[in-house]
């Protein structure tokens, strides 16, 4: 099943001090915080298998917790390593675009934008 360009990642950038920029093939762009990024990793040592229920605590992490590192999981996904020492959530491409906190997409999904998210 082909891949929309909605879906297809064009580039991406890991822009510091906290910035990871997206850039869709439809000519989108999404700009994500580190910290949300990390915050909302979907991985076992994150989040129970069995009850979904978080275990990750966001007041553990560190304050300046940075990317340090993002790479392509085959066509469908991003693995990111961060600064604290987590890399092993992978992030598929259809969660961050359906979830992108720009102000256009999240008044499209009928949501307020995200504070901390960033217009693009």
């Amino acid at each position: 099943m082909p891949q929309d360009e909605r879906t297809q990642l064009q580039e991406l950038e890991v822009l510091h001090p906290d910035t990871l920029l997206l850039v869709w093939k439809d000519g989108h762009e999404t700009l994500y915080r580190h910290r949300a990024l990390r915050e909302s990793c979907a991985c076992a040592a994150c989040v129970d298998e069995w009850s979904s229920k978080a275990i990750l605590d966001p007041a553990t992490l560190p304050e300046d917790l940075t990317i340090l590192r993002c790479d392509r999981t085959g066509r469908y996904g991003l693995n990111i390593a961060f600064s604290d020492g987590h890399s092993s959530g992978i992030y598929s491409l259809r969660s961050l675009r359906d979830e992108c906190p720009c102000r256009e997409c999240t008044l499209t999904r009928g949501k307020p934008p995200q504070v901390e998210g960033t217009d693009s």
